[in-house]
């Protein structure tokens, strides 16, 4: 059987006894690319096995092997050991995959100069000085236009190749750029390179695999869903749009060409933030890294308690025969269960010779549980013209990418949205041949609701000091103001306008800590930007979550204030969990917050790179919503000093 931890929990498992065949005979359960799962979606798969084991072992007396397979994690054994809660792992290294010599590029635009009038004396004769004009840094050229020149030269050159960016919008934008290039240099390829992501519908995903791997494709344009998992044949050269937010992604990325022992190339094209300049200046920062390791938190006790309900619909649970799976915290998550109404028991037998069962209210606990936050509200877009459904986006996306008047891009070609329907949800536009692309104006806040959380201290494995922070429910509130419109060649705006949406909102969990006046005062009597230290701050504690909380760095976020914005906005170090509902990871950190605090502290103070903006292992982020804009290194320094001893007061 072929399947996916997806089907497993949602099919399977629930009806295992219509593959009572399969159950019984199981020898061996594959995982391939292990290093996939992990954070979030880790913690849930790795429960599904949990399920997956106990329903082999108690119903169908079996005992399946695991095998793993992945190419980029730091601590295989660990995590895989962990993942499916084996006793041991066998750890194979021996690296039998065909693989010829790559060569690594790093491709940073050009600076861009420009003649403009600036004033370089004082006085009067500046007015009519010739020294008035001169040519200052702009910043540099277009990497969208630069990948996509790349782009068109290996597809006139007949090499294979991949162009891996970072968002769909992107992806979107070196297809229609590279064909535009194409059309005057190459007309007869323009159809031959196309675009792969997320929201197409299914049946045009696998044409497009079909294509590309039968050779009737040469390049694709595509977000990281090609970056594992899905076999695309021979590859020659890879582009690599941005740092793709991990050292494993962009090697997992560059692994796709070479493969059957053939040279090949890499390149890497930067923007111009800080991140991407990190490593375009430091280049042995980025190939002497070792790529990051996987961490998985099977028991977070919100996870847990989900499971635990699947896991008694399946079969009744047992205190006594059911902890070697679920852990230390089975009996107190089974308690929680039965004050909720999940669970109940024969209250006569002793407590652990009792049988759980579960009497939930709904008819199949595992469609109440989403083990990727995947979310089933969608829009459909439809071509006005021919009627035809082109995708289905996110509700939580849909306002990013298909407002009135937003610019949409579909396999290279481009679109106006004329009109959207709130009621049934479908935005209908039109094709239409536009010079310019739009971007929504917007911003997203955290509200802090009330209600304090408990972590169980139980499963704190470090002592901890005391602290004001507090872990509460908040809810997460994105609103969209305005769209521009700028030009495609310059991605310069032209146009502002205003746009009316109803605000995206889900309700979640985050830990915080106030920041005082006093601290500000002292930022700012240095001329130091304060918002911009609270911004390098939050991302200083991100950094160090992992040393104290399994966790993967898409699993907590922080608030990240731009200080051009004038509203007003709480002056504290907010992290929260980026997921509806939330994770409890939020919650996890409260009691270690000030541990965090002077961990963010040394890891500041011992990073001896320059500059305000930091580093990427100081307080750049690779998920940075501002895109690490406005950091302020030194002035997060005092903020963390001042904070830190307002805790031992």
């Amino acid at each position: 059987m072929i399947t996916n931890p997806d089907m497993l929990h949602m099919s399977i498992l629930p009806f295992h006894g219509q593959f009572r065949r399969i159950f019984s005979n199981l020898r061996f359960i594959i995982l391939d690319e292990a290093h996939a799962y992990k954070g979030a979606f880790g913690c849930h798969t790795a429960l599904i096995l949990r399920r997956l084991r106990r329903l082999c072992s108690h119903v169908y007396g079996s005992n399946p092997s695991f095998i793993f397979s992945t190419a980029t994690s730091a601590n295989p054994a660990d995590h895989t050991k962990e993942l499916a809660n084996l006793p041991a792992i066998e750890l194979i290294q021996n690296d039998g995959s065909p693989s010829g010599p790559k060569t690594f590029v790093l491709w940073n635009p050009p600076v861009c100069l420009r003649t403009v009038s600036k004033r370089s004396k004082k006085g009067t004769n500046a007015i009519n000085s010739t020294d008035g004009y001169r040519s200052v840094v702009v910043g540099r050229s277009s990497p969208m236009l630069e990948v996509s020149y790349i782009f068109a030269e290996m597809v006139q050159h007949g090499l294979r190749c991949i162009a891996f960016c970072k968002t769909r919008k992107l992806c979107e934008l070196v297809l229609s750029y590279t064909r535009e290039i194409l059309q005057e240099s190459a007309p007869h390829l323009v159809d031959v390179i196309c675009a792969y992501r997320a929201g197409y519908v299914a049946e045009d995903r696998r044409r497009i695999e079909h294509d590309f791997f039968s050779g009737k494709m040469c390049g694709i344009a595509a977000t990281n869903a090609l970056e594992l998992g899905i076999d695309v044949g021979h590859i020659d050269v890879t582009l690599h749009l941005g740092f793709p937010g991990s050292i494993a992604s962009l090697w997992q990325q560059a692994g796709r060409s070479g493969r059957r022992g053939n040279p090949s190339i890499a390149i890497y094209v930067a923007f111009g933030g800080p991140l991407d300049q990190y490593f375009m200046k430091l280049p042995n920062k980025l190939f002497k890294s070792p790529v990051e390791c996987c961490h998985i938190d099977a028991n977070n006790p919100q996870v847990l308690e989900q499971h635990l309900a699947c896991a008694a619909f399946e079969h009744p649970l047992s205190l006594h025969h059911d902890e070697k799976y679920f852990g230390p915290g089975l009996e107190a998550a089974v308690m929680t269960l039965k004050d909720k109404g999940y669970l109940s028991t024969d209250v006569s037998h002793d407590c652990s010779a009792r049988i759980w069962s579960y009497i939930g209210p709904e008819k199949v606990p595992s469609n109440a549980v989403n083990v990727r936050a995947i979310e089933t509200g969608r829009y459909q877009v439809i071509d006005k013209q021919k009627n035809e459904l082109l995708e289905e986006i996110e509700e939580s996306r849909a306002f990013f990418q298909v407002y009135e008047g937003a610019v949409y891009l579909n396999q290279g070609k481009t679109y106006l949205v004329k009109e959207m329907d709130l009621s049934s949800k479908i935005a209908w536009c039109q094709e239409a041949d536009l010079k310019y692309y739009t971007k929504t104006r917007d911003l997203t806040d955290i509200h802090i609701t009330g209600g304090n959380i408990a972590y169980p201290a139980r499963n704190l494995n470090v002592p901890f000091a005391r602290t004001t922070a507090r872990a509460q429910f908040c809810r997460v509130t994105t609103t969209w103001f305005g769209f521009r419109r700028l030009w495609k060649k310059s991605n310069q705006v032209f146009d502002t306008l205003e746009l009316s949406l109803p605000n995206y909102s889900y309700e979640s969990q985050a830990v915080w800590v106030p920041v005082s006046v006093m601290i500000k005062k002292t930022v700012e009597a240095l001329n130091y930007s304060f918002r911009g230290g609270l911004h390098a701050a939050c991302h200083a504690v991100l950094h160090v979550v992992p040393l104290f909380v399994i966790c993967n760095t898409s699993d907590i976020a922080s608030e990240c204030v731009n200080p051009n914005d004038s509203r007003y906005v709480p002056e504290r170090i907010l992290l929260y969990d980026p997921r509806p509902g939330g994770t409890g990871i939020a919650a996890q950190m409260q009691p270690l917050f000030t541990e965090l605090l002077t961990a963010a502290l040394e890891l500041l103070t011992s990073c001896h790179c320059s500059g305000d903006a930091g580093c990427p292992n100081c307080v750049q982020n690779t998920i940075c919503e501002e895109y690490n804009e406005f950091l302020h290194k030194d002035a997060a320094i005092i903020i963390l000093k001042g904070v830190i001893q307002a805790e031992q007061v």
